[in-house]
């Protein structure tokens, strides 16, 4: 579970890093409308990825929370980092799902939020796992 967490974490985050600051700087130069072509193609191409990714985050993140909370005592800090970690998350997932929604024209703005919070959401997981040792 732990490696369906990681990979899930790594492919939306890479995902949304690669097209926030590479795909979408690529297609400045096309015209507007074949720029938004292309803008929907490509989340119509990343969506399946998005789907997995978010599946196996809920999946993977719900186990290993209901497993830590009951093998190991946990001090208060830990549950105030946890919710913070979570409620970021579930920032990247709705934004996520709204990111590969055809026609969107904000799609560069939340790709950046995106990215923004999974380099919290990492910086976290290193405080939480060193609350726990």
């Amino acid at each position: 579970m732990r490696f369906l967490h990681i990979f899930s974490a790594v492919l939306l985050a890479g995902g949304a890093l690669a097209w926030r600051f590479g795909a979408i700087p690529a297609a400045e130069p096309l015209g507007d409308d074949l720029r938004r072509k292309a803008g929907d193609a490509m989340a119509r191409a990343w969506r399946p990825f998005v789907f997995f990714g978010i599946a196996g985050i809920l999946i993977s993140g719900t186990y290993n929370l209901v497993r830590k909370i009951a093998t190991v005592p946990l001090p208060p800090a830990y549950h105030m980092v946890i919710g913070i970690k979570i409620l970021l998350a579930l920032h990247v997932l709705a934004v996520m799902f709204l990111v590969v929604r055809p026609g969107n024209e904000k799609r560069a703005r939340q790709l950046t939020g995106v990215v923004f919070s999974a380099v919290l959401i990492v910086a976290l997981s290193a405080v939480l796992r060193w609350l726990t040792q």
